[in-house]
């Protein structure tokens, strides 16, 4: 049942076009989240910083990158809102017709920044909420009176229609209220809910090492249960972000799964590096220009590291992603986690390869 479904990903990811640019338009937070991999530098005010790339530079490269087939720009952080320039951006995309998704913990949001959102057609916005109540949620993001902030941001974000989706991150201290932030999602009346498993990078280092993050079998284990609970509720929305390998086939297919799109994708830090993705806040080896100083078109089409990535992803990936049917549809989920955790792009996600040492990888999915 699966064979077409890998048959026809292998036709998609054999093409390079760059459909969608990751910008992570600061290089600062107004939040101090314990487990964010970008690390972004700590502030809360909106004044220019000598640090972070100018809006007319980031607007040329955007060009660059329209002429390459862009159509798309996820937008993030650190926190977007934190620069006032923001509002240039938007109209920009706005007037080229370009689709905007965009990333916020929400605390700075309130009527102006939601109608640009919705003035840019925003296709959907994504908002940080890690727990039900205040205690649960400033654990992990680190700031007093964020919860009510986030919680606001949401409500103007509705109030103007957009397309919410709440973003929860799993560790042990939330795990428990998972269905509860979900409840409340729901009652705020946002669209979907995603959650994810927090990744073994940079500021997550030190939870890993305090086991403050589930294990495999935690993840998998809680996973089925939240699932059960979920369906036998109305219809609601629930990303669970676990390996598309753990997830069942509805109707001989792999739905609503998040996976990266790496062929396809390129990232723009923001004080104007150009990377994979935000793994080159983490790791120099990843960094492959400066918009400022590099054509993007050159290191679209001959950078060392993409070359890589284009000859060797999925084929020729390690471990258990090497050996998985599925690795065509995901790639071996997420190439960042590998090569931080382990220094190469060909190596398996650590989640995958811990599951099958453990006997925990469904053999169903295995070569």
């Amino acid at each position: 049942m699966i064979a077409p479904l890998v048959e026809e990903q292998k036709k998609v990811k054999a093409q390079f076009h760059l459909n969608c640019v990751y910008l992570y338009f600061s290089k600062y937070c107004n939040l101090k989240c314990r487990h964010c991999w970008i690390d972004p530098l700590f502030s809360t005010d909106k004044l220019p910083k000598k640090d972070e790339i100018e809006i007319k530079t980031i607007i040329s490269a955007l060009e660059e990158c329209r002429e390459l087939g862009m159509t798309s720009v996820k937008i993030t952080g650190g926190e977007p809102f934190l620069r006032e320039d923001i509002f240039e951006l938007l109209a920009y995309l706005k007037n080229n017709k370009i689709e905007i998704v965009f990333e916020t913990n929400a605390t700075l949001i309130k009527e102006k920044e939601a109608r640009a959102l919705k003035e840019a057609n925003a296709s959907q916005v994504a908002v940080s909420l890690d727990g039900p109540e205040e205690n649960i949620h400033q654990s992990l993001r680190g700031i007093a009176g964020s919860f009510k902030e986030a919680l606001e941001g949401i409500k103007f974000l509705k109030a103007e229609n957009l397309n919410v989706q709440v973003i929860i991150s799993l560790w042990r201290k939330n795990k428990d209220y998972i269905k509860a932030t979900i409840d409340l999602s729901r009652h705020l009346g946002v669209n979907s809910v995603k959650l994810n498993i927090i990744q073994n990078i940079s500021r997550a280092d030190k939870m890993v090492g305090g086991n403050e993050i589930l294990g495999v079998k935690e993840v998998i284990d809680f996973y089925k249960d939240l699932k059960e609970k979920l369906e036998k509720e109305a219809p609601f929305k629930v990303i669970f972000d676990i390996p598309p390998a753990f997830h069942p086939l509805v109707d001989g297919q792999l739905k609503d799964l998040a996976t990266c799109g790496i062929m396809n994708i390129l990232g723009i830090l923001g004080d104007g590096k150009i990377s994979i993705c935000g793994i080159g806040r983490s790791s120099d080896t990843l960094i492959l220009g400066r918009i400022d100083q590099n054509r993007i078109k050159d290191i679209w089409n001959g950078h060392p590291v993409l070359k890589e990535i284009r000859k060797n992803v999925p084929g020729n990936l390690e471990g258990v992603c090497g050996r998985c049917i599925l690795r065509y549809y995901c790639l071996g989920k997420c190439r960042a986690e590998a090569f931080y955790t382990r220094g190469s792009l060909l190596a398996p996600l650590s989640f995958c390869q811990q599951a099958y040492e453990e006997g925990l990888f469904p053999q169903s999915r295995l070569i």
